[in-house]
């Protein structure tokens, strides 16, 4: 019988690390179906995603995040499935925890984060980075109280769960405009859509763990990437303003 749940990972030259998130995915989640969205990969990462049993959707070029995650919602929606839960493939996230964002989708709700806030996150996470996710966090929640009666803890979360309405919306909106294709700043964009189309949004608990080499390559273009801080880090905190409110204004005024 085919599942109603996707579970999908975005990917990019995740070779050493793919069969083992897999395997874990499927141990705890065995009637659950699994999608690989391979974002122009120079390794094994496609050979790996067939070999375990996956579904595999394969991108020519890498076309960052953005892309990957409507290719997701592409897939789900295609293919009739009812809710679909984002999970990084390189072990950052625990796989038990998609166990929470199916039971909060299947209670009703239309957009659950898992916040490593509520959850647990490495203690050895850089300054900027953990300091930048609550600043970002905190004024999203400031923005959007009203709206979802409840603080967003972990705005910037990559380890989310939307249902079949969020899909078509998000999808809709990604193919008829140039919203939603910022990686940088798509979380931001999602909320607000979710606030303005009334829909309900919800956190539950998240572990995060540190990366092996700690460096996340589906965003290693957009800054905050992991690893030693660089220039490009700098760059990225000093211009996120300029996108913040960039975001806001183009949201408002439609």
């Amino acid at each position: 019988m085919k599942s109603d749940v996707l579970i999908s990972l975005p990917a990019k030259d995740e070779e050493k690390k793919l069969g083992p998130v897999l395997d874990q995915i499927k141990r705890y989640f065995p009637g659950v179906d699994i999608l690989i969205v391979d974002d122009g990969s120079s390794d094994r990462t496609s050979e790996i995603a067939l070999a375990k049993g996956v579904f595999l959707v394969k991108h020519d070029r890498n076309y960052g995040y953005a892309r990957a995650l409507q290719s997701a919602r592409e897939y789900a929606l295609g293919h009739d499935y009812d809710y679909l839960v984002l999970c990084d493939a390189d072990g950052q996230h625990e796989p038990q925890d998609i166990g929470r964002i199916i039971e909060a989708l299947k209670s009703g709700r239309d957009y659950v984060i898992a916040s490593r806030v509520l959850g647990s996150a490495p203690h050895a996470d850089p300054f900027l980075h953990k300091y930048g996710r609550r600043l970002y966090s905190l004024v999203v929640s400031l923005l959007f109280y009203r709206k979802f009666r409840t603080r967003i803890t972990d705005s910037s979360s990559g380890f989310k769960g939307w249902n079949r309405r969020v899909m078509e919306v998000l999808s809709g909106i990604y193919k008829t405009s140039t919203r939603l294709h910022d990686g940088r700043i798509n979380d931001l964009e999602e909320l607000y859509i979710m606030a303005k189309k009334g829909c309900q949004v919800v956190e539950v608990p998240g572990r995060f763990y540190k990366r092996a080499e700690d460096v996340s390559r589906i965003y290693g273009n957009y800054g905050l990437s992991g690893g030693p801080l660089r220039i490009k880090d700098f760059v990225y905190v000093l211009s996120w303003p300029i996108l913040f409110f960039r975001t806001l204004l183009r949201n408002i005024f439609r």
